[in-house]
């Protein structure tokens, strides 16, 4: 049984879902706890310091929820969400357009 991370994401997909908490095993493994923040940051929860601390992560990783998805991070800020569902499609990441009540 492998382990996951979960990656608290409280802003709606492209797709409609609105988590707030999803699944991965691209990251740590480490059954870590990570958010990304208003800014798109992805932020991992420090318990030496007792809260999140900005990973400065560059590069991508896939979200499970009801469907899969797929973070695209440059320079350290959430920049694209691509929606496996809907043929791999990409949107560019706009917390305004994407925010939910949950923020």
């Amino acid at each position: 049984m492998g382990m996951f991370d979960t990656v608290t994401f409280r802003y709606r997909m492209p797709d409609g879902e609105t988590g707030p908490d999803y699944q991965t095993i691209e990251l740590d493994g480490e059954c870590a706890g990570y958010q990304i923040s208003a800014d798109g940051r992805l932020l991992k929860w420090q318990t030496d310091v007792g809260g999140f601390a900005d990973t400065g992560f560059d590069g991508s990783f896939t979200l499970t929820g009801r469907a899969g998805y797929r973070l695209y991070f440059e320079r350290g800020t959430l920049a694209w969400i691509e929606v496996y569902s809907q043929d791999d499609r990409r949107w560019p990441f706009e917390p305004a357009r994407y925010m939910t009540e949950q923020v």
